[in-house]
């Protein structure tokens, strides 16, 4: 069964390997392989047990560009000219796309040991780039990266929510992809949430700056449940106006004069709870939020005998 691996990929920060690169092949490894996805084919370095149809995932790591500075940062006088532009445009490029995956092939023949380079390389073809590359910062909720290794393997749900979030941002890319389910999104967003919340004030709001733009539409796969209509506007008049937790009148009105409180089942129906009047309360939407996020021990307690008393 062909397996998928993410090859993080990143430049020495040795001055003379970036003279290296340039005397020998006048590229790095970025510059290569941006230059080969025009090719659509390339060699590559890849896990020894590589096998033909396994998918290769180009990952440019987040310190490459950090490296480059610093192997670049004092040049002699006597490297000259041509190699001082060939820094300035691998500068460039190195700016434009650390920490971005760039693009992905497919293995088409078994891997070869190079004595020279002490590694594996395989023949990698149907080679394409993603127009608009994925931030890695976009991954790390779901796929971690190897902090020891340059190759980090996937599973294949890893593989399906990747190609979907690619498809977000590039419409049509891959073909018959499956959306990750909507818990998952939010379990991932929430993640996201909490991990930032614990930056400071103000490297949030330069960031939060920087974020801002239009929300991505996207089609996401959600289990929902049947409940009863009846059921929920029996609760709903049961509780008279009032929530069944704070016990604060509704906070306003609907369209047709009503109280406004949601339906809350104390037994999730996530969890195997009942679609039933002994299972359903009334609350406010601040204390609907509250059992959603909290689920409180004492507020459950609470409900349930608040439920006791009614029946």
């Amino acid at each position: 069964m062909a397996k998928q691996y993410i090859l993080n990929f990143t430049v020495s920060r040795e001055l003379d390997d970036i003279k290296y690169s340039f005397d020998e092949y006048g590229k790095t490894n970025l510059s290569w392989i941006l230059e080969d996805f025009k090719t659509g084919e390339t060699t590559w370095s890849v896990p020894k047990t590589a096998v033909p149809g396994d998918i290769a995932v180009f990952l440019c790591a987040k310190t490459s560009r950090n490296k480059l500075g610093m192997a670049t940062s004092s040049i002699p006088d006597d490297y000259g000219k041509d190699f001082r532009d060939f820094v300035e445009v691998e500068k460039a490029l190195y700016k434009k796309y650390s920490g971005n995956i760039l693009g992905y092939g497919v293995i088409s023949a078994r891997p070869e040991y190079d004595d020279v380079d002490n590694r594996w390389s395989a023949d990698i073809n149907q080679l394409r780039q993603i127009p608009n590359p994925i931030l890695y910062d976009d991954i790390k909720s779901f796929i971690d990266i190897s902090s020891w290794s340059s190759i980090t393997y996937i599973s294949e749900d890893q593989w399906e929510h990747l190609k979907w979030l690619v498809n977000q941002k590039n419409n049509g890319f891959f073909d018959n992809v499956v959306a990750p389910s909507a818990e998952t999104l939010e379990q991932e967003f929430k993640s996201q949430e909490l991990k930032a919340s614990t930056k400071s004030l103000d490297k949030l709001k330069k960031e939060a700056e920087k974020k801002g733009n239009l929300p991505v539409e996207s089609v996401v796969q959600t289990k929902t449940f049947q409940r009863n209509p009846i059921i929920a506007a029996y609760v709903k008049k049961r509780a008279d106006g009032k929530c069944q937790l704070c016990g604060a009148k509704a906070p306003f009105t609907d369209q047709n004069g009503e109280p406004y409180l949601e339906c809350h089942h104390i037994e999730w129906l996530s969890k195997g709870g009942m679609d039933s009047v002994d299972n359903c309360v009334a609350l406010c939407p601040n204390c609907h939020r509250r059992m959603h996020v909290l689920n409180d021990p004492n507020d459950i307690e609470s409900l349930k005998k608040t439920l006791q008393k009614l029946q």
